[in-house]
Formats: C-alpha cells, structure tokens, sequence
C-alpha cells in the first residue's frame, strides 16, 4: 500500500468515492468504516454552501480533507490507505442511475492501482543508472495512458478526432499494423488493422449514448462488402442490450464489440490490446458471441 501520498493519489481518491457512490449515505459508511471520526462525519454532513445548499459528494470529499490534514501523520495515512482500498479493491462498477457518473471511479481506481504497483517496484529496485536506450512498450503506454485521461475533459467532437489518434498511436506501439482513417467508395473507415494475417477495419464512437442496434447494423452492412470482411467496434460507452443481442440471430458474424472498459484496461496495462484481440476471436470462435468479458480467462 503506499507510503508516500501525492496530490494526484489525494484528487484520485476525492473523484473516485465521490463517483462511486449514488448516495450520501452510502459514501458516509465508507468514511466510517475508513477510520473517519464519527464527529467529523457529522459535522461535514451539516455543511452548506454560500448558497445554503447541502455540499455535493466531491465538495464533502473536500472538506473531509481539509479537516483531517490537522490529524497527526499516523491517521492521516491510516484513513487515506483505508479509502485506497475500498478504491482498488471494487469489483463492480454500476451506474444507480442514469447521470452516475461510475466511469470516474472505475478511472480512479485503475490509476490507483498503477501507481501502488510503481510505488512498490521502487521501494525493491535500487536506482539504476540512466543509460540511452529505446523507449519501452510501457513507457508508451503510460504516455498514452495520460493522453486518454485529458481526452474525456474535450468536447464530443474533439473526443472522437483524439480517439482516432490515440487508437492509431496505441497500435503502433503495441506493434500491429494499421492503417489511419481513410475513405472508400463514400464512405468513411476509422482506419484497420492487420491482425495475424487478417484486416480489421475499425469503427470507434464516443459519445454520451450507448451504441443501438441500427449503427451496428450499419458497419455490419460496411464489412459485407469486403472479401473476408472483418470488424473492430469500439463504442466507448459501450452497447445497449438490443444491440448485443440482436446482430448476431441469423447473420454471419463478422465483428469484435469492445468498450471504453476493454481500453482503459489495456492502457492501464492489466492487458495488451493484442491479448484482448485473442481474447476477443477466442470468445466469438468458441461461443458464436461477440461482446467478450472484460476480464481475461486465466491460462
């Protein structure tokens, strides 16, 4: 767990339990369970605004933090260690209702986890002697890592050209082939890649709604036109049930649906996008389904 708190580590646990709860309540159990003085959770709950309005979940994170940087360095660590945990130690991340903003948390918690990992891989290695040498795959992934979290603070139009970049930037360093947007006959093609002897073209979206039905049908009509036309379909806020459920009756299958869960694992490096794709054409292959869980089968 870490020793050393940093301001990013302090807004990365303010945004993520704020996110991760619906209700107040709910958020307040957690600081209880924390180690937070019952007193001070009382007194937070009792704040208001200028305004006179009750505090939003952030503004309590906030306030909380005020308060208990007057704490001795022993409960400082004990309480922020204990809201780490309940951070990286979710499971589940479901959105209460439809401006839940759970994706924030899930964020967080990912992030969270990295730097714990990085933090204990330097308290074990000594400092090495910086010597010129060619930058490594995790070094580019974490150089995107950071480009994709400033991307969701762009507007909507601005989010997709970034996407298109950072899909292209990510391949390259992970090695795959690919082919940057392009057009073909009328119509516009997010780009492809080349996958074991195999193209992918790729259609990517990120917008507020999830992917229905009629725009996956739309790239499925874009595919049947091509000789062994396969597709990647990386709907960043994912798919509505009908979506999934109803392509694949009675069609051949000739897509992969991935979401901005699948991404933000692999730039978070819990798995390389090339193990996903295998993880991807092993569950359509085996299974006839299209949308694979997020996490990888062990081996």
């Amino acid at each position: 767990m870490f020793d050393v708190f940093t301001d990013e580590i302090e807004v990365l646990i303010k945004d993520g339990l704020a996110n991760l709860y619906w209700f107040k309540g709910d958020l307040h159990k957690t600081w209880l369970s924390s180690k937070v003085d019952p007193r001070l959770v009382t007194e937070i709950k009792n704040l208001r605004s200028l305004e006179g309005k009750a505090l939003t979940k952030r503004e309590q994170m906030d306030a909380l933090y005020e308060r208990i940087r007057n704490l001795n360095y022993s409960r400082r660590l004990e309480i922020s260690r204990n809201f780490v945990r309940v951070l990286i130690e979710q499971e589940s991340f479901v959105a209460q209702d439809r401006g839940h903003q759970i994706q924030r948390a899930q964020l967080a918690a990912l992030r969270l986890r990295e730097l714990r990992d990085r933090q204990s891989k330097q308290q074990k290695v000594k400092q090495a002697r910086v010597v010129p040498r060619t930058e490594t795959y995790d070094e580019k992934r974490q150089k995107l890592q950071a480009r994709f979290m400033d991307i969701h603070s762009l507007a909507p139009q601005q989010r997709g050209y970034a996407l298109e970049k950072l899909f292209a930037d990510l391949m390259e360093a992970t090695g795959i082939p690919v082919e940057k947007p392009f057009n073909n006959l009328g119509e516009q093609i997010d780009g492809a890649i080349k996958y074991e002897s195999r193209y992918y073209l790729i259609e990517l979206k990120w917008t507020a709604d999830q992917t229905d039905p009629v725009q996956l049908r739309n790239f499925y009509v874009k595919l049947l036109g091509k000789p062994d036309g396969r597709g990647i379909f990386l709907s960043m806020s994912g798919f509505t049930s009908g979506a999934v459920e109803t392509l694949p009756h009675g069609k051949e299958i000739n897509m992969i649906l991935l979401d901005g869960v699948h991404l933000s694992n692999v730039l978070f490096g819990h798995y390389t996008f090339k193990q996903l794709l295998d993880h991807a054409i092993k569950t359509v292959s085996l299974r006839g389904e299209i949308y694979c869980p997020h996490a990888l089968e062990q081996s």
